[in-house]
């Protein structure tokens, strides 16, 4: 540390809008900008008072708030910080001026924008040796075309100016760092309230007046951050040891910084000189290039690759995506396999689709939503693509800690309280892991807020939260949990006071609510309570056994299951069930782990492996495994056989038919085989087509007429006890069945017909979507057609469906033909179809 300035004060210009930085300096003040993770304005603090500098003025015009807010009176960084804030633009000296009366002695003028590391105490030790009104720092630069060009005697007395030359102009190569020496007296020649700039107005005036002006040449880094390439650039050179400022982090031997609280996976490969901020998490595989810098609470996915790129705090780095020569901004999502390529900036609070391409030199503003798959070749401006909906297929679903924050679950869970009565009854319950024990919390809060009593099961099923939603007092359910295919992603659903998934026209009302932030207020004696039911799962139990009836007397039949219950809710359930029912229970997996609320698919191989053998291994009658969430069963048969989806749904169906005598009718979805019609036929049942989606079959399963329902992802549904998936009433039922059948599963499967289904997927970008479908509803002309969900055509003996996805730029068939080469061919003509539309699209 020196101290060759002390006793000066040094006034920081701090009133750039930095519009060369849009859209990085769209949300902040250009001095604002982080470099290797501080503003820029941070880095020069620590500069002058490196240099013995305590007092500091910053002059403030664009954004005053956010700096002021950020360093307060300077306490934290040891120092005096006052504030001078010119209401219009005032130009350089105009904006010193407005600051004149905190500046009775020597100062120091330095930009709060620029990144330097001159000698400001050799500039002081000067400016008094000389003992003129200024001097101003000069630096000999390659090329001096973009600078102000100043021309001194072999004393350091500047003889003249050069705005900008040209070569013809150049007679020296020392440039106007921005950085003066200064005395009071020159405030005499600044007019109070005007705009007036230094170099341009007053130096040529007070050389006019006959004052002498001195330029000292130093050595030292000095950078204008004035566009992308030259911030770039700057991270780059501090990395490199051209100039010093002060990287935080812990630094390794191969110059790596890293922060507190950061984790990083060992199979990361990390280059040197790179910087990795507090908090962030490097997946498996990433792969971090030189000269990359990640802000603070960053989240990097697997196998993404990131070279000579800054990201900025808070921000989401998704699986396999590729990032080079690139900025992002604060709080920006990049979803898995997008790439961005150099030259490009995101501003702060934007989010990139999944597979989508942003191209050289593209830039992003805030709060734009670029779309999956989607190619970006020219800046987004103005456009707006944010996302105006809340609920999708599975309820409020998304990134925990990126698009589900607590702050999230509060506002949802105020705006569906403010929909009910104050006073009313709301059911709540979690799966068993972190991340829904956080927001649930946050959701309670919400509805205490706004009236709510709580009903909190704490950790349970969504079976038993829809039972005891429906069976109690409550008007409204909630239950939070992790996705079961997506390790990062978290589901948070709403029930109505039937158990039922809350009818899109709520979650319309509840979207409305949310968006405008409009919600009930509770006074200090109508906020609601929280209460603990002691006897919730065995209320379920009650129920669910009294819908399964009573076997005959002297029936002393006992079925011997092996379940694996994934470690989920259903263990919570499951033995006292299988002991009501007088089932010999052969458990894996038997208790709820919150560490184990996600399988990968080769965790999902090997359990099903475990479960086959030890169904063969204990000779039992069934084998069953449940999904974390408790509403999904893989069945194996007493010979080891593992169903599929489509065998598992036909079998069960059999059964329920077989021992239906009432004639309600089947649901299925519009993609199940037409064996369940051949199925029906034989049993005097009627079938009803549904959309593919969870909530189109259960509704379909809550109307009077249907008996079952199924999919054919191994969801059951048996509306005379719950008109909604239960793995645990499943279990239950189908064993019941087996008994009353007097067969095994392995005899109901080889009674089956065949059946041939396809499934493909085609890559469609959105805005082609329609154009799509409108070319195969014009070749389905004359075939007879359903239009549930997509477009379904009977196409001789077989038929095809054509479904765009919701949420993702792919068109996806399905076909059935009465052998395996009819399926396939119509599932090939068809994709051919599709891709033939948007060829010519």
């Amino acid at each position: 540390m020196k101290d060759g300035a002390t006793g000066v004060r040094a006034v920081i210009m701090a009133g750039g809008e930095g519009t060369r930085l849009r859209p990085l300096t769209s949300m902040r003040p250009k001095p604002m900008m982080p470099v290797v993770n501080k503003p820029v304005m941070e880095h020069i603090l620590g500069l002058v008072k490196w240099h013995g500098v305590r007092e500091v003025v910053a002059t403030l015009q664009f954004m005053p708030q956010a700096i002021e807010d950020y360093f307060g009176d300077g306490e934290e960084w040891g120092m005096d910080i006052t504030y001078a804030v010119e209401e219009t633009p005032l130009g350089t000296a105009g904006s010193v001026k407005n600051a004149e009366e905190l500046l009775t002695g020597t100062f120091i003028v330095i930009s709060g924008d620029a990144l330097t590391d001159i000698d400001l105490s050799e500039v002081v030790r000067f400016h008094r040796e000389k003992g003129g009104l200024v001097t101003i720092a000069l630096k000999r630069v390659e090329n001096p075309l973009e600078f102000g060009v100043v021309i001194t005697d072999e004393d350091g007395r500047i003889e003249r100016f050069l705005e900008k030359p040209t070569w013809g102009q150049v007679f020296s190569d020392t440039i106007n760092t921005g950085v003066y020496v200064l005395e009071p007296a020159v405030f005499d020649y600044i007019p109070r309230g005007e705009t007036f700039d230094f170099s341009s107005q007053l130096f040529p005036l007070l050389m006019k007046e006959g004052h002498e002006l001195y330029g000292a040449v130093v050595d030292g880094y000095w950078c204008d951050i004035g566009n992308l390439g030259a911030y770039m650039q700057a991270h780059v050179d501090i990395l490199d040891g051209k100039v010093g400022a002060y990287v935080p982090g812990f630094r390794t031997k191969d110059d790596v910084w890293v922060g507190d609280g950061a984790k990083i996976d060992p199979s990361a490969r990390i280059a040197r000189k790179v910087v990795i901020g507090s908090n962030c998490k490097i997946k498996a595989g990433v792969e971090l290039g030189e000269y990359t810098v990640l802000g603070d609470n960053c989240i990097v996915g697997y196998d993404a690759r990131i070279h000579r790129s800054v990201v900025w705090s808070d921000s989401f780095i998704g699986a396999r995506a590729v990032l080079r020569g690139t900025v992002i901004g604060r709080d920006v999502d990049v979803r898995a396999n997008a790439t961005i390529e150099s030259g490009s900036a995101v501003g702060d609070g934007s989010s990139v689709g999944a597979g989508a391409m942003i191209g050289n030199d593209v830039q992003i503003y805030p709060f734009k939503r670029i779309e999956p798959a989607a190619v970006v070749s020219s800046s987004l401006i103005w456009e707006s693509r944010a996302g105006s909906t809340l609920f999708g297929a599975n309820g409020v679903s998304g990134y925990v800690g990126v698009d589900i924050t607590p702050a999230l679950a509060l506002r949802l869970a105020q705006a569906f309280g403010t929909t009910l009565p104050t006073g009313s009854h709301v059911c709540v319950s979690r799966d068993s892991s972190r991340s829904a024990r956080m927001l649930k919390r946050a959701v309670v809060a919400g509805l205490n807020s706004t009236g709510m009593n709580v009903r909190d099961l704490r950790v349970a099923s969504p079976a038993v939260t829809r039972f005891t939603t429906r069976d109690t007092r409550c008007l409204g359910g909630v239950h939070v949990c992790a996705a079961d295919d997506d390790v990062q992603t978290v589901e948070i659903h709403l029930y109505d006071k039937h158990g039922l998934d809350a009818p899109v026209s709520v979650e319309k009302k509840i979207e409305r609510l949310y968006m405008r932030q409009e919600f009930r207020r509770s006074s200090f004696d109508e906020v609601g309570e929280i209460i603990y039911p002691a006897r919730a799962m065995e209320y379920y139990t009650a129920g669910l056994l009294d819908a399964l009836g009573h076997r005959a007397p002297g029936d002393e039949r006992r079925l011997r299951l092996v379940v694996d219950m994934g470690f989920g809710v259903g263990s919570l359930v499951m033995p006292q069930v299988a002991g009501a029912m007088q089932l010999e229970l052969i458990s894996l997996s038997p208790f709820a782990d919150a560490e184990r609320t996600y399988v990968t698919a080769e965790e999902r191989r090997v359990s099903v492996e475990r479960l086959q053998g030890t169904v063969t291994s204990f000779q039992a009658d069934l084998g069953a495994a449940m999904d974390v969430s408790g509403e999904h069963l893989t069945l194996v048969t007493s010979a080891g056989e593992l169903l599929d989806g489509d065998t598992a749904l036909h079998a069960v169906m059999r059964l329920w038919c077989e021992a239906d005598e009432g004639g309600s009718s089947v649901a299925v979805p519009l993609t199940a085989s037409r064996v369940v019609e051949r199925i029906a036929a034989e049993t005097g049942h009627a079938v009803i087509r549904t959309a593919r989606s969870a909530r189109a079959l259960c509704a379909a399963a809550a109307s009077e007429e249907v008996g079952f329902a199924g999919s054919q992802t191994g969801g059951f549904v048996f509306p005379s006890f719950l008109a909604t998936y239960d793995a645990v009433m499943s279990v239950g039922m189908i064993t019941r069945l087996l008994l009353d059948s007097d067969r095994s599963l392995d005899e109901v499967v080889a009674e089956l017909p065949p059946f041939h289904l396809r499934e493909a997927s085609v890559f469609c970008p959105y805005d082609k979507k329609g154009l799509v479908m409108r070319g195969v509803a014009e070749a389905f002309t004359g075939l007879p057609v359903e239009m549930i969900d997509g477009i379904r055509a009977e196409v001789g003996d077989g038929w095809v469906l054509v479904l765009p996805h919701p949420t993702e730029p792919v068109v996806t068939l399905f076909s059935e033909g009465g052998d395996a080469e009819e399926a396939d061919g119509l599932l090939r003509r068809y994709s051919e179809l599709v891709g033939d539309l948007l060829r010519t699209a």
